[in-house]
């Protein structure tokens, strides 16, 4: 398992119903081995919970350092019989780009002891301040490939414009040199509502990478919540129904399965 990985990618949207919208971005994310979190903290450019240029403060993400990363995994592992001996946890996430901080999603791929992916948790954040975990695996037990169609209800209020309700269908085709996410959205009836794709290559570590980072930095955060919200506008333009927060459901987890729920 490498060091530090920079991925420098895209994310497309791609709305279906009732009307048609569709965008992409670039994104800048890392991808960091939870076993070697300490090599973060190599240029003082770069920063582990301090400030920088770019920085990773581990409030951001997870159990917002009420406890120790891999006991918090554990323990959604076990409450979604995904228990297995873990070995390596990679975090995939944004990072603050001058202490402003915008991500919407990040994945936590969990990794047994003979580097086999077993499951996937996606942390998911609105704009509301809340969030909700969706724990992807087989459940045979078997390790998650680029094949693999994994599902979950939608229990999250996400976009002001969808009901919370239908499923999610997730893919992951994850490798240590490029990363390739994909998530449908459907209704209850079966209907294709949103897909969307995270993808891009990932680098390692080095001097080159770093520059490149940097002068795509502005892309990370300021212009991604930007154009997300510009989209929001050309929908409620469109006469979209807005639909309120619901209240949250509890518990703010939810597990998968092979098969769609519906």
């Amino acid at each position: 398992m490498k060091d530090l990985r920079f991925v420098f990618g895209r994310v497309w949207h791609a709305r279906h119903k009732p009307v048609l919208n569709s965008f992409r971005y670039p994104v800048t994310y890392f991808l960091l081995p939870l076993s070697k979190i300490e090599s973060f903290n190599k240029s003082p450019l770069f920063g582990l919970n301090r400030p920088g240029i770019l920085s990773l403060y581990l409030k951001d993400y997870g159990p917002r350092e009420r406890q120790p990363y891999k006991d918090w995994i554990k323990e959604y592992l076990k409450d979604t019989n995904l228990d297995f001996p873990l070995g390596e946890v990679q975090l995939l996430a944004m990072p603050r780009f001058l202490g402003y901080v915008f991500n919407p999603v990040c994945f936590w791929f969990c990794y047994s002891l003979e580097n086999e992916l077993k499951a996937v948790i996606t942390e998911v954040n609105n704009t509301f301040g809340q969030t909700h975990i969706y724990i992807c695996g087989n459940e045979d037990g078997s390790s998650i490939t680029k094949d693999t169609e994994i599902w979950a209800r939608k229990d999250f209020h996400v976009s002001p414009f969808f009901k919370r309700s239908g499923a999610y269908k997730f893919n992951f085709n994850i490798s240590e040199d490029q990363i390739n996410i994909a998530i449908n959205y459907l209704s209850s009836e079966g209907d294709k509502l949103l897909s969307t794709q995270l993808s891009g290559p990932a680098y390692s570590d080095s001097l080159a990478t770093r520059i490149k980072t940097l002068i795509y930095a502005p892309t990370i955060s300021f212009l991604s919540s930007i154009q997300i919200g510009w989209q929001a506008v050309k929908l409620k333009a469109k006469r979209l129904p807005w639909i309120d927060k619901p209240s949250a459901i509890e518990p703010s987890f939810t597990p998968s399965s092979n098969k769609n729920p519906n």
